[in-house]
């Protein structure tokens, strides 16, 4: 594992992003001024400059600091990761032995004050170590969770399984809408082109009779059989309807 990739968590993915589209675009340029410290350039709409020192070869500590307003406000910015990326490429030797980064920013100087430099390190927090009741009471505590999800799954999986038996059971207890006899009279009509059951009047009945007549009745071309059937689907609605 290269040096940068121990560091990037220090700098926010969108401000590695930014510095790698620098580097990538050749917008750095860097020069070693001694083996404790190296400069570089950022090409951009305001030019940056950035200085990577340490305090000597054997230093396991790296100094960044750079012109921005950003790293001003003590801020890794994204100069400093481009110039890291330029360094480890063009100078490589600089990063040896070294482990931590620190950030520095220089404050603007004000008349008849003398200079101020703050620095910041960032090392990695390691973690500690969870103790043996702790993983107990982490591993309770997941089990719990999926005891409940898995309870909750069941009853969900049981309420809708009521639901359809009651839709099924609703169904079958329902009470017919029309008697037999009333059904397979409208069937007669619905099979010969005149749907009455949502309009089930005397007068839309003896509508379809007259015109089924003209088709049935032996004068008109139908046979005794089909009038009588139908004369008796007839009487079987209006006998139903009370006309």
């Amino acid at each position: 594992m290269s040096i940068l990739e121990k560091w990037e968590h220090f700098f926010k993915p969108e401000v590695r992003n930014s510095g790698r589209v620098f580097f990538a675009q050749g917008k750095v340029s860097s020069s070693q001024l001694s083996d404790t410290e190296i400069q570089a350039f950022i090409k951009a709409s305001s030019g940056s400059k950035v200085s990577l020192k340490s305090t000597s070869v054997s230093s396991s500590l790296v100094s960044a600091g750079c012109s921005c307003p950003s790293s001003k406000k003590g801020q890794l910015c994204k100069h400093i990761w481009a110039a890291l990326l330029q360094a480890e490429k063009k100078h490589p030797d600089f990063f040896d032995g070294k482990k931590e980064l620190q950030k520095n920013s220089v404050a603007q100087e004000l008349p008849g004050l003398a200079k101020q430099t703050f620095a910041k390190t960032f090392t990695k927090v390691e973690k500690k170590p969870l103790s043996q009741s702790q993983l107990e009471s982490q591993a309770a505590f997941k089990q719990k969770q999926n005891n409940y999800r898995k309870e909750q799954y069941q009853k969900q999986k049981q309420r809708l399984k009521d639901r359809k038996q009651s839709k099924k059971t609703a169904s079958r207890t329902q009470a017919p809408k029309f008697p037999e006899d009333v059904s397979l009279a409208l069937n007669y009509f619905s099979q010969n082109g005149f749907s009455l059951e949502d309009s089930l009047t005397a007068e839309a009945i003896r509508q379809a009779k007259k015109k089924l007549s003209q088709v049935f009745h032996p004068d008109k071309g139908g046979s005794h059989e089909e009038i009588l059937e139908l004369n008796e689907n007839c009487t079987v609605l209006l006998d139903f309807v009370g006309s």
